[in-house]
Order: structure tokens, then sequence, then C-alpha cells
């Protein structure tokens, strides 16, 4: 009986507290059901999209964010709270913390402090239930400048990643033709960008040397050193009203480079104290054919090779050796036994009725048959403008291919004009493969139809509707194809020659090779582009020497031709 009469007097003493906290009879289930509620809404709600798992330290908390957080008591029920405008975080029954320029593991801190010394010993648990949307701006040397709304949880890299997607941007694009027109445009740009650099990547540069200005002070961003162990913080979430500066190339920045038998070679901007274990966890992990056994710096200078261990993940084992400005790392590919036959595969993409990937006989299997195989081409197919992509073999860092073209240079007895071209073909340069689909497909026995190896792209675009004419004229911009159509009619088109044009010099520009043609007789095909230059400025110096000389030249004529009359008349 005395048992049972000092439960009912507890009881009793948790209703009247829970009365005079509560300002009313507490109702339990009432409490839960509306709990249960707000989670289960939160749950179903949107999902916004996440790029990494969120760093508490890292993490600034600000308006918007959902903490929840559930203690170990007689109610085990999951709690909600939203961080006000004011940046102060309301807890039931416990009040209010102010969370002003405080992380998520500082804020974490603060609400274990405030429950413990409300009701020591009570176990409590917090975490964040969903990051808030902040206004970011991007401006500096990016595609794409402006303002975004994205979630507090993303990283810098993400951004930039995000802001590089045209796409994204159009979101009526499905309704008009101009839309169509684009899409298709895309379609194509996204195949070549197997192939091509897009140039919309960050600069080695650039990845460096990002700056955050936030309400509060400045972050430097550092890409390629975020991804090493303790160093996140150097690819930190944004926060309202950042302001992310991408700065433009600096040429003339010192760098460093990774290259052989990696997943992605890569040359970065230097910066004092670099050691190995950057360009390592730069390269994304060896390749199948890595020998980590030899795993060699290779000093500016060339004056030696130091080999370095590593795991089978490519991580430092041992010395993590400095770099110098201008070091290279290289992963030795492995020696295998070269085995005869076997079997490869080629990639097809774009106007076929099967495109994806072929099991081929490297050296036996010849373009036709591949065609074949895949359904054979769509009525859109562009034959004039496919074509074949073959991957050179071996991986050099921009420090190695410029070193390669000048060691060509070494014997050359090219002009300066010509010195100067030769360096444009060779730095933009594609690994095609030679090869005129349309003859190939005319004859099989042609010898445009190439034979294929293991890794060959096969690339056929959609025929374009379009022409497009710039340069001089008076309104340039695109033309609509019209087959058997010279480059003059596609001027006419284009509102005819402007003043200053120099129509001797006028061009069309091949859509496959973008080789120039100096044919104005010749059919324009889908695909080319028509360029008029204009009249090259003279300065006035120039004109009046270029009179001078003509000047000159007919006084000496007319003193020759009065010397002669002089003759005559004697």
């Amino acid at each position: 009986m005395q048992r049972l009469a000092v439960v009912l007097m507890c009881m009793a003493a948790y209703v009247m507290v829970a009365h005079a906290q509560g300002g009313s009879t507490l109702d339990i289930d009432k409490l839960q059901a509306a709990q249960k509620s707000s989670v289960s809404q939160l749950l179903s709600s949107e999902q916004l999209p996440v790029d990494n798992v969120i760093d508490p330290k890292i993490y600034r908390v600000g308006p918007g964010d959902v903490i929840a957080y559930q203690m170990v008591s007689m109610d085990f029920s999951e709690k909600l709270a939203s961080v006000t405008p004011e940046n102060a975080l309301l807890l039931d029954r416990y009040g209010m913390i102010d969370v002003q320029g405080l992380t998520l593991a500082q804020v974490r801190d603060s609400i274990l402090a405030l429950v413990h010394r409300r009701v020591p010993g009570v176990d409590c648990f917090v975490t964040l239930r969903r990051p808030r949307l902040v206004y970011v701006t991007l401006r500096g040397n990016v595609p794409y400048p402006g303002t975004y709304a994205v979630p507090a949880s993303m990283r810098v890299s993400t951004l930039l990643n995000v802001a590089r997607q045209p796409w994204l941007l159009r979101k009526d694009a499905a309704s008009s033709e101009l839309g169509r027109n684009d899409r298709s445009v895309q379609e194509n740009g996204r195949l070549q960008e197997l192939t091509r650099a897009t140039g919309t990547s960050l600069s080695p540069f650039a990845s460096r040397n990002i700056i955050v200005r936030h309400r509060d002070g400045v972050s430097n961003v550092d890409l390629p050193k975020a991804m090493l162990p303790g160093y996140a913080a150097l690819d930190p979430h944004v926060r309202e009203g950042d302001e992310v500066i991408v700065p433009y190339d600096n040429a003339s920045a010192p760098s460093i480079s990774i290259s052989g038998a990696v997943a992605d070679p890569v040359t970065i901007a230097y910066k004092s104290g670099d050691r190995a274990s950057l360009l390592l966890a730069a390269a994304g992990g060896p390749t199948s054919d890595a020998d980590l056994t030899r795993v060699v710096v290779v000093d500016p200078s060339g004056r030696g090779k130091r080999t370095i261990s590593v795991d089978s993940n490519m991580h430092i084992v041992g010395e993590d050796p400095v770099l110098e400005p201008g070091s290279t790392i290289v992963v030795e590919q492995a020696i295998r036994e070269v085995v005869a036959g076997g079997q490869g595969v080629v990639n097809v993409f774009g106007e076929v009725r099967n495109p994806g990937s072929m099991v081929i006989a490297p050296g036996v299997t010849k373009l036709t048959d591949v065609l074949s195989r895949c359904g054979g081409i769509t009525p859109d197919a562009s034959m004039s403008l496919a074509y074949v992509v073959r991957p050179e073999q071996g991986t050099f860092g921009s420090r190695d291919q410029q070193a390669d073209i000048y060691r060509r240079f070494q014997y050359s007895d090219l002009t300066l004009e010509d010195t100067v071209r030769y360096r444009l073909d060779m730095q933009y340069r594609l690994p095609y493969v030679s090869s005129d689909f349309r003859k190939a497909y005319a004859d099989s026995a042609s010898p445009d139809n190439i034979v294929l190896y293991s890794g060959d792209i096969i690339v056929i675009p959609r025929v374009p509707d379009r022409v497009y004419v710039y340069g001089q004229v008076n309104q340039p911009g695109y033309v609509n194809f019209v087959p058997m159509k010279t480059m003059e009619w596609y001027i006419e088109r284009a509102g005819g020659y402007a003043e200053g044009a120099k129509p001797g010099r006028a061009r069309v520009i091949k859509g496959k090779t973008k080789v120039w043609v100096d044919d104005g007789k010749a059919a324009v095909e889908a695909g080319d582009e028509v360029y008029v230059p204009r009249a090259p400025d003279v300065s006035t110096a120039t004109q009046i020497q270029t009179y001078a000389v003509i000047a000159g030249v007919t006084s000496a004529l007319a003193a020759l031709i009065a010397t002669f009359y002089a003759i005559l008349r004697k």
C-alpha cells in the first residue's frame, strides 16, 4: 500500500508540474499526434539534392535550417525547431539559443549544454533535418554568371559544376522552333564533349584561387587540395549572400602535373608547400594497367627522378615529398605481354537506330559493318559531318605537350607565319580518323571504309537545318539551309556585303573539318559556315608612305618619258 501511495503521489506531482509549465492540461496524445504529423510532412515533402555528407564542423547554421533533437526521457519523440530570421533557435520548454555565426557542431554543443543545465543526466541527440535555401552570386571567369538559389549544404565546387550546365537555364526550349534547334545543338554538343575540350572547365590557376566573400569575411577556395583528408574547409558550404568570384587564368603562374596510368591526368597551379599527395589525390586513382611500384617525381630541371611509395589507392606510404614549381609525377604503365587477336569495343553515338557499344575484332571489323549492326543510319543522319575519333595513345601534361611542339621545331625551315599556324594546328588538333562516310557507304571496298580499333568512337550528327553567316555582312546570323546554293547566295540572304567587307577574301568553313575553302561557285553543305572578313586597317603613316612611293614612281616615269622624248626629237 505504501508503494502504491508513493506511485500515485509521483503521478499527481508530474501532472501538476506539466500543468504549471504548459498553462493548461497537457494532452500527451495530441502532442505526439502533432509531432508525428510534422515529421511525416517533412519526410514526404520535396527533397533537396545533396552533393556530399555535411561536415558539422564546417557547416554554418542560418535562418531556415530545420534542427531536430530527441531526448531520452519519458517522451522519445523527435522534435523540430527552425532557425528564425534573427538567427535564433527556440527549443520547446528550454528557451532560446543565439546561433549567429555558429557551426552545426557548435549549435549541437549549445543545445546539449542547455538541456543538461535544465535536466542533468538526460541524453539528447541533435542533427540537421533540412538545410535552408540561400541566394549566392557567381561572377568572374564563368560562362553563366548570376544569382542562384541553392541549398546551404552545397559546396562551392558543386555550385560551379551546376552553373556550367546551360540546359538547366532553358526550361521553355521545347515550346518553340528555336528551342528544338537549340536542343539539337545541345545533343550534338554533349556528343562532342566525349572527345573535345569544352572550354568551360576551370583552369588550373582558377581552381586553386577562387574567392568567396561572406557577409563576415572572405574564404579562399582550393579545390584540388580540398580532396585531401583534413582540408574539407577549402571547399566550404555556401551561405546566404555569398559572392563566389572565379579569377581569370594567369598563364605565367607556375604549375605541377601528374600523368601516366591515372584516371584523370591533370595540371594544377603550384602553391608553396605543395606535396606529392596533392597530385595523387587530384588524379582520381590509378588505371587497371598502372604499375604502382613505379611512381616517380620528375624534377622540373630534368636532373633526376625520385620514386615514391603508394598503396593500391595511390595514397602516400612513408615520406610525402615537397614539390617544386614545374614538378611532374608519372605513374608508369605495367609491362604486359601483347596477345594476338582478341576483341575490342567501339562506341556509336548519334543518328543510328541502335546506338551504343559494339564488340569488334580490332584491325578487322570495318566501319560499315558496325553501322549495319547498329540497325543502319536514320533519315536525319548527316554523313558529311560524321566522324571517327581514335583516342591518342599516352597521356601528356601541358608542359610535355609544349615541349613536344618545340622539339619538332628544332630542324624546321618554316617561316614565321607558318610556325604560328603550325602551333595552332598542333594545340587544337583533334584525334579524327581520316574517312569520308559518304564514300564508305557508297563503296564498301573504298579506303574510306576504315578498319576500327578498340576504343574508337563513332559520331553521326543530325543534319543541321541552317548555315551560319557572319563577319562583314549586313544581317549576320543563321540562314535556313537550301541545298545546292553557293556562298554568294547565302551572303545575299544575310543582307549582302557590309561596308568595309573584303569580298575576295570570303570563305566557306567546312562543318566537319573547320577547313577554310575558297570556292565561291561550290555548293555550301549543311553545317558549313560562311565568313566575310573586312579589309585590313591601314594607318595614316602607312597611307602617306604609300602615296609618297606612288608619287616617286610617277615622277621617275615622267622624267624617263621626257628623256626619251628629248632624245627622239634630236
